[in-house]
């Protein structure tokens, strides 16, 4: 996962016209996830107290304990900016109709900035990274073709540096708690922590990885415990939603 997701401990602005106030405006009756409590087994890591601001049910912006490490910006219904403004970074997202075909992480502070290109052929899509500066990216690092099945990622094959990984993910059959939002298949091909697949993981093959859940009468998670391979417990997650 980028860079989300070092936010979020796994380890992603303002909207045009819209209130910078915590409060949100779901017009939707689908839930729409409102906090999201990370605690961390280790205690030597942070935990993570998550609150999501929405318009309508475009994500705007995530606050962890009031400070603001997450905005959303969009042109028109499209996903086209995201802004970490702890560490002064962005990600560009650009489109060829409604598929994004390229975003690039920029890092003003280092002159640095990775871009990923991404191609389409039946039910995958393939994510080719480079590497360079803040106005050429040409060194290429990896690329990854991504199975999509029943709205899952569902196989990664990884190429980096000559060697190539193949990790098969499972997931259960209850709803992802953020499947409500706006621009979810844009999500689920940038791959931060809110990853744009339809159900939730409960497995990987290459890290051991395990996942449990409990869920509301809807059928979205409530709590979420990860074991790593040896079934220690990694993390606690519990959300609440609108």
């Amino acid at each position: 996962m980028k860079k989300i997701a070092c936010l979020f401990a796994f380890s992603t602005l303002l909207l045009n016209g819209c209130s910078s106030s915590d409060s949100s405006s779901n017009s939707s009756s689908e839930p729409l996830v409102r906090t999201m409590v990370i605690d961390v087994a280790n205690p030597a890591d942070d935990d993570y107290n998550l609150l999501f601001t929405y318009s309508g049910n475009k994500l705007v912006n995530v606050k962890d304990s009031g400070v603001l490490i997450d905005q959303f910006i969009y042109t028109g219904d499209k996903l086209t900016r995201i802004n970490y403004p702890q560490d002064n970074t962005y990600i560009l997202i650009e489109y060829t109709g409604d598929q994004v075909t390229k975003f690039t992480e920029f890092d003003p502070d280092f002159n640095s900035a990775i871009k990923t290109v991404v191609a389409y052929s039946g039910n995958t899509f393939t994510r080719t990274v480079y590497d360079g500066d803040l106005t050429s990216q040409t060194t290429l690092i990896s690329t990854e073709v991504c199975t999509v099945q029943n709205g899952n990622v569902t196989q990664v094959t990884r190429t980096s540096f000559g060697f190539t990984n193949t990790e098969t993910i499972t997931y259960d059959t209850k709803n992802n708690p953020f499947k409500n939002i706006s621009n979810y298949a844009t999500f689920q091909v940038l791959d931060l922590e809110i990853e744009g697949n339809l159900n939730n993981e409960t497995a990987s093959s290459t890290s051991g990885y395990t996942v449990n859940y409990t869920y509301t009468a809807d059928n979205y998670p409530l709590t979420e415990l990860s074991y790593d391979g040896s079934a220690v417990l990694k993390e606690s997650v519990t959300y609440t939603y609108n």
